[in-house]
């Protein structure tokens, strides 16, 4: 005797089923979220009091210093640990994430949710430390300007400051899960040369933003500034997001959970 699957009970199962992918990549997103939050919150506190230190101990006990701390740091220092957390993080979640109901395509879509609310974070927290390091500047009588970053001064600056940094803590937490996922997927000769189209994103993101190393390479006085500079920052920040995330999820589909025989 064969069962008739009504078309009320067909809707009714693809609703339990897209309701299990929703609240399979909440979980996925709320992993990176939370350690994000914490890692990123400790990484600042400490980073904050460390860069206060030196600017008073050279200001007072040396000569003073040419540039910023984050201007030392090429624009921002987030993107390096976000990249290790990127490598670490899916990675050794994917394995309970699929026993617990999830899917390869729930961690990829919770994992590009869980950067963009990361980025948006560590966003502000840039640009307020930004500020408080210009005002101790000017507070020790020591002249302070700003390399990298798009140039932009006042308020619209510290709120282009929060986007873009925003860009960068996403775009480098989704190339480190596509550079983990590429050694998962293939072996070390593939899943090295992987790490060079992973990486074409974190590159686009720097010339975007007028940060890291290769705003640093190109000279961030040649990159374009004013409008066009401000658009092409935006345009190619949500770029280089949605190209890492791809690039995440392209390996990550095929990822084998038990090694050959």
């Amino acid at each position: 005797m064969s069962v008739t699957t009504t078309p009320v009970a067909s809707a009714a199962r693809d609703a339990l089923v897209r309701e299990a992918e929703r609240r399979a990549a909440r979980q996925a997103a709320g992993v990176t979220i939370r350690i994000v939050r914490t890692v990123g919150g400790l990484y600042w506190a400490i980073f904050t009091v460390v860069a206060a230190a030196i600017i008073i101990g050279m200001t007072r006990f040396g000569s003073g210093l040419d540039v910023g701390i984050l201007d030392a740091q090429m624009g921002g220092p987030s993107r390096w640990f976000m990249m290790v957390l990127g490598m670490i993080v899916p990675a050794a979640y994917l394995r309970l994430h699929l026993a617990a109901g999830g899917t390869r395509g729930t961690l990829a879509t919770g994992t590009v949710r869980g950067a963009l609310v990361g980025g948006a974070m560590l966003g502000p927290v840039t640009a307020i430390y930004l500020v408080g390091e210009r005002a101790l500047f000017g507070a020790l009588d020591q002249s302070w300007s700003r390399a990298y970053g798009l140039p932009v001064d006042g308020w619209a600056g510290i709120a282009l400051t929060m986007l873009t940094e925003a860009f960068v803590v996403a775009t480098y937490y989704l190339v480190g899960a596509a550079i983990a996922a590429g050694y998962y997927r293939h072996d070390m000769v593939r899943g090295t040369a992987y790490i060079i189209a992973a990486l074409v994103p974190a590159a686009l993101v720097d010339l975007a933003t007028h940060t890291g190393v290769v705003a640093l390479l190109a000279g961030p006085e040649n990159l374009p500034d004013d409008g066009p500079g401000i658009l092409l920052g935006l345009a190619g920040g949500l770029a280089a997001i949605a190209l890492a995330g791809w690039l995440f999820h392209l390996p990550l589909r095929a990822i084998p959970l038990r090694p050959p025989v």
